[in-house]
């Protein structure tokens, strides 16, 4: 009788044991199924436009890895490829890739500011202030292209005789917006200057 219940306590035990073996298999095959379809499911051509340190890792590849762009047009092919190239910090090749896309039409604030990122990044302040105040010309609503400017002044181009207006001009037409206590504490930094 007692053998009987060993065998019986054993046969359970592997019968969890498989059971738990299974459940771990499912979800670890969950999770890579989840991330393909999460790495995938981003548009090729829109990104955030708020100044931020490239996505760049240790784990990155040097070089960009070419998406496929049969199906968009050579202006948004270019946006795609000016972004890759900007998260991979190559500062060049972003902005030929954006000038290319403004040249073939498309042309709006979002690509004038990553273009004025790149030049900032590439230590061409002069013409991401440029890119940034055509943003601004071409959407008076894109706050990113404001924002942006502020951190140019303050921390490239150490001049916040400039960067104080334009602090209060971002706080005066965007005083909803989530960066306005970031933009108060440049301007706080700014005056005190």
């Amino acid at each position: 009788m007692n053998k009987r219940r060993e065998k019986r306590r054993e046969s359970e035990s592997q019968g969890i044991g498989r059971y738990l073996g299974l459940m771990l298999l499912s979800a670890v095959a969950g999770a890579g199924v989840m991330w393909l379809v999460m790495s995938q499911w981003s548009s090729p051509v829109e990104r955030s436009t708020a100044f931020a340190t490239p996505r760049v890792t240790q784990n990155t590849p040097a070089a960009p890895v070419a998406p496929d762009l049969s199906g968009v047009s050579a202006a948004d092919a270019a946006v795609v490829r000016g972004n890759e190239a900007y998260d991979h910090q190559q500062w060049t090749e972003a902005i030929g890739q954006y000038q290319e896309a403004i040249a073939k039409g498309r042309d709006n604030a979002d690509v004038r500011t990553d273009l004025g990122n790149a030049f900032r990044f590439s230590g061409q302040p002069e013409k991401a202030l440029e890119q940034y105040t055509i943003a601004q010309r071409e959407n008076p609503q894109h706050e990113n292209s404001l924002f942006n400017q502020i951190g140019l002044f303050i921390e490239v181009m150490h001049d916040p005789i400039h960067a104080i207006p334009v602090c209060e001009e971002f706080i005066r037409r965007f005083p909803n917006s989530e960066k306005v206590a970031k933009v108060k504490q440049q301007l706080q930094e700014a005056k005190s200057l």
